[in-house]
């Protein structure tokens, strides 16, 4: 046996010519374990070092248990017989899906005490898990199911022998494990205060504990130091502390808080995920999960004063089945129990009563499958009694998932009801809840846990308050710390929350605590959180319970990877310790102080402390107020927190408000239902309307959107999802008219769509599919895409809930997966729990339950069964303790098929192989079919031959679906044509293809599953031309040639087919061959009906096949030309029509533009004027000489010039009138520059539609310009 040490080579560099000389004998059993050839010669080296195997012929040969090409993989299962020795996955990252099984009996120390160690640890939390077992199967006590990232620990088998078993499933893998073992030892040898004995530890005088590792106070240190420390002595056997320090051994000074692992005798077996409540001085404890093979005794009971254990007898002939992940609270002398997850797989509504005086139980209600009244189905979720009433908050439902109301449960009446809440919330499952009362009545802090958010599961930090009265839930600041299955308890004004998990699967590889020994605060009048200081590693734990005293609280069990049975005491700091204002006001170390009177007191949120008469005066805040520290988020929350409604809480910059929960927080906060907050008045004014119904998206599955009569469950493009009613109409709608217009771009005769597809009324849940709670089969299962089954526990659960149903491991292994058909069988049965359903000896070890019973016959029959090293749990008279095989497999395993026939080897070993298998089997173990048979021959079933009405010569193996080897053919006994293809083939007949005449058909066939086994196609064609010759063309294009043959068949002479054509090659080139149709031997026409056989056979995929018939008559020259010269005459026609037409349009064209420049130039400005005309020769005696005025301005765009026309007389030649014929007067421009006094007059450029009207006169200036002009002068 080699085993390899993570890190070190076991074959050294140095010493090449020992490993060969070591390694030389035990090659021969190395070999025969591995099952290669001996004949083959030892290769020098191999590319890659071989860790746990041998290099043989250039690769590694691993030894038993070990897989992998450098043989790095733990597999199978390993006896180790040594009296120490350590277990490794392997040097490296665990391979996916690992099973390894390891089997530690010393062969010399038997019934000697065994410890174990786990020396390094880190596999995925909740997934991956290292089981340990007490004895040599599965079927001793569980000791340990170890997930995550341990601390170093060590545990004791006292049978002496131990089972390990690793599973490992495909999604991360991480660094393993490396555990060491050792015999006749005691875990932690026993602390050097005891001896070992019977695997027990017998402590020294003085010393007490499992390992002996506390020391008490006897009869001999009474009044002395003893144990205790800093000063204290021993009272009454116990430590009786100084003044300044407290704990059971006065190891803390008592300004801060302590620890203490309460020592108990003859506890009870450890349990998580039960349910505990304080009765006086007494916890009771019922229910819970707990490893298999302990005795589980359920009340248990511990009083937390004479610190001892102590189990219930119940009476009475009903007793609930044993659960965990319920409730437990007192109302008046009873106690009453709800919900939970009973016989490991249903969760329950059951209520049930315990009377404590007459200690019997009484179910007060039973299950309920409506989902529209409570009680609903759950588990993981909190209660808490409210006067009469019990509230149950949240949990998880197998069919809607996790539950968002609030069921409550009257006492006096005995019916239930759901909260009257409008807020909208997301359930959570595992979380926590304390109750407590506040100025306007009691409520309910719920903190952390798993919720539904965001499309996926996530762990969330946010704590959410509960308003009784007003029925009202409010955002309180999250913690930063997200966490399950922790538990939180109030204590001294403060709520202390104790461990938890807080792994997320979710957050890829980023290190999360799988176990967490966190304890924080918060502190409820304060809103603020803070960490109290622990320095006990064993509080790592999660699934505990927690009760809280006056002053100290207590942690019951739990689970850390082995069931837990401890008791942990929590004493808080104690106030007293402080002298000062500023020291009690910084202690918080589980408690709440207050400084009052010159002395720092316990606060009591109850009290109303006196005020100072100075911070009165000043009109300060009151003391209890100012003893919180004044952090950002808390000044961001007494200024948010006073609005009461929205627009006022709008009107802070840093404020936002949450209508559901009407409640006003900063920014950065979240509202209870994750919304966005309204930060806008358009938002306010909205939101001012009756609250709206609770959001689809908050609903998670089919069953959740359901319930919503305003939703509805849609898929589209694949993602199911829950959506309003209105926008399902809309996409139905859209869908029809992209149907439409599929169905009118489609050339084929489709039915037309007129009217969406109905929706589903609200909360008919029968259009959901099964819950994976209902179904109970593991195929059923499988089918399912959201679906996990659990082999161990027969439950079909949501893949969202596995990791949290199963946080204790108690599924081993499990099956998902969304196949068909055989892959779900195969898949159930490698993962079968029922070990008879395993058919061969590998296949059953690797099931740590079950070993192979061998019949003895040499054949390798026998059947897979429970049992352990020693034998099976059933044993036959005639059992034979040879025939039992629990770590190895019998030789040769033939299946009953060949006898085992031993071998010599070239190195003088002996190989055990099998002979000539029978039975139409083959293989190496004869566990194959023969070709042409099918079935699964292992164990000695039979194979049977293939059922393919002649048309394959294969069939798979397994399912004996045929290999069709005709094209066409199909079903899974090639009895049926596809589409477009004719024939009979369950009477041996081949499936055609009909070929159009005149068209080319093109046949692509691929090397896949649909075509891969096809090696011919048939095909036929009926011409329907008379006297039209008929051509026949085809090619073969792929990795091979293939054969054609043709035949021809007529009602004109004999029906036997006349052949054509025989093996003619086909290939890329192709041929061609035309059957003239004046040929006496063809006749072709609808009265001949005469058809063409063809058939393409011996090729192989890939190949194209391109075939066609085509009636092509021959060519009339003369009807040729004469339609060529008619359409040519025809064209030439056409072209002058064209020309005339173009030439029509071109005139209409100018004049229509001559005519629009003759209105363009009559649309100018225009106007008359009067013109006085004096003699040329007749000016004024005196004073200026007037000059002449213009027509018209018209000035330019900047206004600083502008063109001036006059009027001009012309001369006349010395004559009174000029010459007849011609014009005494002219129009003459000149561009002038502009004068203040003309720009005066001259109005700006107008903007209204006149601007753009080039009719406008300046006559209306004229008279101004005028006017100007003589002021000027």
């Amino acid at each position: 046996m080699l085993f390899v040490r993570r890190g070190i080579n076991p074959f050294p560099s140095q010493w090449p010519h020992i490993v060969f000389t070591s390694l030389l004998i035990p090659l021969l059993v190395i070999a025969n374990q591995a099952n290669f050839d001996l004949e083959k010669s030892l290769s020098t080296s191999c590319d890659r070092h071989c860790y746990n195997g041998v290099c043989l012929n250039g690769s590694c040969v691993c030894s038993k248990g070990w897989v992998g090409s450098q043989c790095d993989h733990c597999y199978g299962r390993i006896k180790v017989t040594e009296n120490h020795s350590h277990l490794i996955d392997g040097p490296l990252d665990y391979s996916p899906s690992s099973k390894c099984t390891w089997l530690i009996e010393s062969e010399k120390k038997v019934g000697a005490p065994l410890n174990i160690r786990l020396e390094n640890f880190q596999t995925e939390c909740g997934w991956d898990f290292v089981y340990i077992y007490d004895g040599d199967g599965v079927y001793g006590e569980q000791l340990a199911a170890f997930c995550g990232e341990q601390e170093v620990q060590e545990l004791s088998a006292p049978s002496g022998k131990a089972l390990i078993y690793f599973f490992s499933d495909l999604a991360m893998n991480l660094s393993g494990f490396n555990i060491t073992y050792e015999f006749e030892r005691c875990p932690y040898n026993c602390n050097s205060h005891g001896s070992c004995q019977n695997s027990q530890c017998v402590c020294d005088h003085g010393f007490t504990g499992d390992y002996c590792e506390v020391r008490v106070c006897t009869k001999e240190d009474e009044d002395k130091q003893g144990p205790c420390l800093h000063g204290g002595v021993c009272k009454d056997s116990r430590c009786s502390c100084a003044t300044s320090y407290h704990g059971d051994t006065c190891q803390m000074r008592n300004d801060r808080s302590v620890w203490d692992r309460i020592t108990t005798s003859k506890a009870p077996a450890g349990r998580a995920s039960h349910a505990s409540v304080l009765i006086d001085d007494v916890i009771w404890s019922i229910g819970g999960e707990h490893f298999s093979g302990v005795v589980f005794e359920d009340p248990v009971l511990f009083n937390i004063t004479s610190r001892s254990w102590k189990s219930v007898v119940v009476g009475g002939k009903v007793k609930p089945g044993p659960r965990f992940d319920h409730t437990l609270v007192r109302y008046k002398t009873k106690l009453f129990m709800y919900g939970g997850v009973i016989d490991r797989r249903n969760i329950t509504s059951e209520l049930w009563s315990f009377d404590l005086h007459t200690k019997e139980w009484t179910q007060e209600n039973g299950e309920n499958r409506n989902l529209t009244i409570p009680p609903l189905a759950v588990s993981g979720h909190t209660a808490h009694v409210i006067g009469s009433e019990m509230y149950v908050i949240f949990g998880y439902h197998p069919e809607i998932g996790f539950v968002h109301n609030i069921q409550i449960y009257n006492f006096e009446t005995g019916r239930w009801r759901f909260g009257n809440t409008k807020d909208q919330v997301y359930g959570r499952f595992r979380h926590t809840s304390v109750h407590y009362k506040m100025d306007s009545g009691d409520a309910i802090l719920v903190y952390g846990g798993t919720m539904w958010s965001n499309t996926q599961n996530n762990l969330t930090d946010s704590l959410m308050r509960y308003d009784i009265k007003h029925e009202k839930w409010a955002n309180l600041p999250p913690s930063g710390v997200q966490l399950f299955l922790h538990t939180a308890t109030i204590l001294n004004g403060l709520m202390i929350v104790v461990g938890g998990n807080g792994y997320n699967i979710s957050e890829s590889r980023t290190k999360q605590e799988c176990f967490s020994s966190m304890v924080q605060a918060y502190d409820i009048a304060c809103k603020q959180w803070f960490n109290i200081s622990s320095d006990a590693v064993q509080l790592r734990r999660y699934g505990h319970t927690a009760v809280a005293t006056n002053y100290e609280l207590y942690v019951i069990g739990g689970f850390n990877g082995k069931m837990l049975n401890d008791v942990w005491r929590f004493s808080a700091a104690e106030c007293s310790s402080a002298t000062r204002p500023e020291e009690c006001r910084s202690l918080i170390d589980g408690v709440k102080c207050i400084f009052t009177e010159r002395a720092c007191v316990r606060f009591d949120p109850f009290v109303s402390y006196k005020q100072s008469f100075l911070s009165f005066v000043k009109n300060e805040v009151p003391k209890s107020m100012s003893e919180c520290r004044n952090t950002a988020l808390r000044q961001a929350l007494q200024t948010c927190e006073d609005y009461t409604d929205c627009m006022s809480c709008i009107s802070e910059p840093a404020c936002g408000w949450c209508p559901s929960g009407d409640q006003c927080l900063p920014n950065e906060g979240e509202c209870v239902d994750g919304q966005m907050m309204h930060t806008t008045w358009e938002k306010c004014s909205a939101s001012r309307g009756p609250p709206p119904p609770r959001p689809c998206g908050m609903a998670n599955d089919c069953r959740s959107c359901k319930l919503l009569s305003h939703c509805n469950w849609y898929t589209a493009d694949g993602k199911p999802a829950c959506i309003p009613l209105e926008d399902e109409i809309l996409l139905r709608k859209e869908q029809l008219d992209r149907e439409l217009d599929r169905v009118a771009s489609s050339s084929l005769p489709l039915r037309l769509p007129t009217t969406p597809p109905p929706i589903p009324p609200g909360q008919n849940l029968s259009y959901c599919p099964l819950p994976c709670s209902s179904l109970y089969t593991c195929s059923e299962c499988l089918q399912e895409q959201k679906c996990m089954w659990c082999p161990s526990t027969s439950r079909c659960i949501n893949m969202e809930a596995y990791a949290l149903s199963f946080a204790y491991g108690q599924c081993p292994s499990w099956v998902a997966g969304h196949a068909h058909g055989f892959a779900f069988s195969k898949s159930c049965r490698i993962e079968s729990s029922n070990c008879s359903t395993h058919k061969t000896c590998a296949e059953c070890h690797l099931s740590p339950e079950c070993g192979w019973l061998d019949d003895g016959s040499r054949t390798g029959l026998g059947t897979c069964t429970r049992g352990s090293a020693r034998g099976p749990l059933e044993r036959s008279p005639d059992f034979q303790q040879h025939q039992w095989y629990f770590i190895d497999c019998p030789a040769c395993q033939c299946n009953g098929h060949s006898m085992c026939n031993e071998t010599r080897q070239t190195f003088g070993g002996v190989q055990e192989v099998c002979g000539e298998c029978q039975n139409n089997t083959m293989g190496k173990h004869c566990e194959i079919c023969a070709p042409g048979y099918h079935g699964d021959p292992r164990n000695g079933d039979n194979c049977s031959p293939c059922q393919c009405n002649g048309q394959a010569d294969t069939c798979d193996h397994i399912t004996g679906t045929c290999h069709c080897r005709t094209k066409g053919v199909s079903g899974a006994s090639c009895d049926r044509c596809d589409q477009k293809y004719y024939g009979q083939p369950k009477n041996g007949t081949p499936c055609y293809y009909e070929l159009s005449v005149d068209f080319i058909f093109t046949f692509k066939l691929k090397n896949e599953d649909k075509d891969k086994h096809a090696t011919e196609i048939y095909l036929f064609s009926i011409p329907h031309k008379k006297d039209t010759d008929v051509t026949f063309q085809i090619s073969c294009d792929g990795g091979s040639q293939a054969n054609v043959a043709l035949n021809i068949t007529s009602s004109l002479f004999e029906s036997t087919p006349r052949r054509m054509m025989l093996n003619t090659t086909c290939d890329a080139k192709g041929f061609r061959r035309v059957y003239v149709a004046s040929d006496p031997d063809y006749a072709y026409g609808t009265d001949a009906n005469t058809t063409f056989f063809v058939r393409v056979f011996n090729f192989t995929t890939p190949i194209t096949i391109q075939v066609s018939f085509a009636q092509s008559p021959p060519i009339n020259w003369v009807l040729f030309f004469v339609i060529f010269a008619a359409c040519f005459i025809v064209l030439l026609v056409v072209a002058g029509l064209l020309w005339m037409i173009k030439l029509r349009i071109e005139v209409y064209r100018r004049n229509q533009r001559r005519i629009d420049e003759i209105e363009h130039m009559a649309s100018r400005p225009f106007s008359s004027v009067k013109l006085e005309l004096t003699s040329p020769h007749c000016f004024p005696a005196s004073g200026p000489v007037q000059g002449p005025t213009p027509l018209s301005v018209e000035p330019c765009s900047n206004y600083k010039s502008g063109i001036f026309t006059l009027a001009v007389r012309l001369p006349t030649g010395g004559r009174a009138t000029t010459p007849n014929g011609t014009s005494g007067l002219a129009v003459a421009s000149a561009l002038c520059l502009l004068t203040p006094a003309q720009l005066g007059v001259l109005q700006a450029p107008d903007n209204s539609e006149n601007r753009n009207n080039r009719k406008t006169t300046l006559r209306s200036y004229i008279p101004f310009l005028r006017a100007r002009m003589n002021d000027t002068t």
